[in-house]
Order: C-alpha cells, then sequence, then structure tokens
C-alpha cells in the first residue's frame, strides 16, 4: 500500500468513527505536503484551510480568520489575505535570488534550534528590483513554502488625504500582522518609506518613517516582514540598515529569458512544435524585459494566433520582423549572426533585419552551420 493510499484509509477510519478534531487535525498535517506537490489543487486547498482555520482555535485561528483591519471612514479593508497562495509551477528565479529564498526557508526549518542558540531567523526582508522580475511572487512563494498566510498591503485603502489617518491605518496593519505567525507583504514600501529630507513630504510621511523603522527593528522572529520597492533611490537612508537582509531581483539574463520564453510557448495549452530557432531570437529581443513583460507579449501573441486561426509560427515571424526593423544595428548584427548559423541565406538574412550584405559578411559568419548554432542554444539554456 503506497502512501496516498494509507492516507485516505486513515481518512476514512478517522470520519467513519466521527472523531472530527483527530481527523482536521490529519488534514492539516497532510495537506500542506500535497499542495507543495500539486499546486493546480491549490483552489481546493484554500476551500479546506479556510474551513479547518475557523474550526480551529488558538493563534492560527486568529491571523487566518478575523475580521481584516478597515478605514474607519471608508471601511475599505486594508489588507488582502490569502491562506494558502496560489504559486504558478513554472516560477523562476536568478540563482542569487533563488539561492537567498531557499536559505530564509532553511532557517524556518531550523526555528527552535536557531532561537535555542540566540540566532533568531530572518524576520525582515527587503527586495529591490523593477516591475515584474517576480518581488510578490517571491512573497507568495514564501508564504507557501512556510504555510503561513500571506498579508498584503492594501496600499489605496491605507493613504488617506487626512492628516494622521494614514500613519494610523499603518499602525493597525503592522499590530494586526504581529497577532500571529504570517507573511505581511508591504508592496511599493517606497510610497510610504521616503527618504525625510524630502521637502514635498508633508510631516506625518516623515513620521510614519519613524512608525515603520520601529515596526522593522521589533519584528516577532514568527513572522516574517517582507518590504518590496521598484525605486530604491527613494528610501529613507536608515529603512536599509534595518532589514535582516536586501535581496536583489534583476531583469532575467539570458538563460533564464530562454528558459522562460520555452515553458510559455511549450506549455500544455499550445500544441504547436516551434523550430527552436525562434527561441535565441526572443530572447534577444527581449533582453531589457521583465519576466511579467515577456509573459505579456507572449500570451499576447498565442491570443493573436488563436482568434485569427494562424499558426504561432508565423504570428511570431512576423512580430520578429516589424520588431526588428525599430532595433539597434547591435541588436540587428546579434541576430543577423543566429539567422545565419540557424541556416538562413544572407538574402533571407538581409530581408529580416535591413542589414546590407556587406554589414553581413563583415560580422556574420555563414559557414559555422547549424551545429555551432544549437551549441550555442544548448549552453544558453
Amino acid at each position: 500500500m503506497n502512501d496516498s493510499d494509507k492516507d485516505i484509509v486513515h481518512i476514512a477510519r478517522l470520519a467513519l468513527k466521527g472523531k472530527e478534531e483527530e481527523l482536521k487535525a490529519y488534514v492539516r498535517r497532510a495537506i500542506i505536503p500535497i499542495l507543495k506537490r500539486r499546486p493546480d489543487l491549490a483552489v481546493y486547498g484554500q476551500e479546506i484551510a479556510t474551513y479547518l482555520t475557523k474550526e480551529s482555535g488558538g493563534v492560527r485561528h486568529s491571523i487566518a480568520s478575523e475580521i481584516l483591519p478597515v478605514d474607519i471612514d471608508s471601511r475599505q479593508e486594508l489588507l488582502r489575505r490569502e491562506i494558502l497562495p496560489e504559486v504558478p509551477p513554472s516560477v523562476t528565479w536568478p540563482e542569487l535570488v533563488q539561492q537567498a529564498l531557499n536559505e530564509v526557508i532553511k532557517e524556518r526549518e531550523y526555528y527552535n534550534k536557531l532561537i535555542e542558540a540566540g540566532l533568531p531567523p530572518t524576520r525582515t526582508l527587503l527586495f529591490v528590483g523593477p516591475p515584474g522580475v517576480g518581488k510578490t511572487l517571491a512573497a507568495r512563494w514564501l508564504a507557501r513554502e512556510t504555510s503561513r498566510p500571506l498579508l498584503t498591503l492594501d496600499l489605496a485603502a491605507v493613504m488617506s488625504s487626512f492628516l494622521g489617518k494614514t500613519g494610523n491605518n499603518i499602525r493597525t496593519v503592522l499590530e494586526f500582522a504581529k497577532r500571529s505567525p504570517s507573511i505581511l507583504l508591504l508592496d511599493e514600501f517606497d510610497a510610504i518609506a521616503k527618504r525625510r529630507d524630502d521637502t514635498t513630504e508633508v510631516g506625518e510621511l516623515k513620521r510614519l518613517v519613524t512608525v515603520l523603522l520601529q515596526a522593522i527593528d521589533d519584528w516577532p522572529s514568527t513572522g516574517i516582514l517582507i518590504a518590496a520597492t521598484n525605486h530604491p533611490e527613494l528610501l529613507d537612508p536608515a529603512i536599509w540598515r534595518r532589514f535582516d537582509r536586501i535581496i536583489d531581483f534583476p531583469k532575467p539574463k539570458e538563460n533564464l529569458r530562454l528558459s522562460y520564453i520555452e515553458k510559455i510557448l511549450m506549455s500544455d495549452e499550445f500544441s504547436e512544435v516551434l523550430p527552436t530557432d525562434l527561441y535565441p531570437i526572443l530572447s534577444s529581443l527581449f533582453e531589457d524585459k521583465s519576466f511579467a513583460e515577456i509573459k505579456r507579449e507572449l500570451e499576447r501573441l498565442r491570443r493573436q494566433a488563436f482568434v485569427h486561426n494562424q499558426s504561432l509560427k508565423n504570428v511570431i515571424t512576423s512580430f520578429l520582423r516589424s520588431q526588428i526593423k525599430e532595433a539597434s544595428l547591435k541588436t540587428k548584427i546579434i541576430l543577423a549572426k543566429i539567422l545565419m548559423s540557424s541556416g538562413l541565406s544572407q538574402h533571407k538574412v538581409r530581408d529580416f533585419t535591413g542589414l546590407s550584405r556587406d554589414t553581413i559578411r563583415k560580422y556574420c559568419d555563414s559557414s559555422s552551420g547549424k551545429n555551432k548554432f544549437h551549441k550555442k542554444y544548448k549552453e544558453a539554456k
């Protein structure tokens, strides 16, 4: 009998015997590893977790089922809550980012031993990077991996035009999140933690920075506070040294772009097999793009192919042609090299890139052949 069979038999036995509390406890222990293996079942896991937390007592019950704090005037909730955050299986980060996130998880596995040794685990994290590189997704991933609810500050609800209200809302959010183990995400952190020497800001926001500094210093080790910013230059200098760890999220490099593009274009929803030549060309054109920007553009192309009943290859080729016309000379030369090495003639490369034959002869080695191209492609992967 395999482990899944044992789980089913044990759950059935407890249910038939009417041992409700034992059944809840067993399900609570068993559901997390299942959802880690099967992210496609997250929607059912959220329903189960919501029921269990409503029916259970203790601290976990407080944070998972307690009414969220609201703005007194607008009655808008100041936080968004996810009991079991859903994370796509194709989630990808650069190696250094993934390594840092894994270390945070590892510390939580050794929580008791670290506390006994007088070495509390990482309590506060600052995520820095441009939009769309996976900062918010990393917070959701950490919440899922540590089996903690994710609380996300709703900046629109928190900010108020009334003097003193914004500060009061922030304090309410911080106190709520401290009550029990959770992960609090302060997205767009620069909006509430601006430099105190900024003459354009009113006194209230300057005082708010002091509140945030104290909250970061005093954050309980049972939870994690994550601040994320797209504009680190706007943060008050005192903020930086308060965080236990700062993680930089760069825009994806070539190997990650290639891998990410493949995952999107080779997904089960679209079975068309595309020429491998297209992937590195797309990667080159998306050199300055974030994961979110790449996904948005590729999904737009997939929709276009679907609604117009066209092959994805033709749609992508047309897209590449239009983009290459606007590309820099350096990018055109790089693409010409890729196209030449993939077997296209100089005539076709010239038509595709708009480069002259002299430029193509000067910078592109037409004798390299497909083998060299595929070797380079595999190395990039």
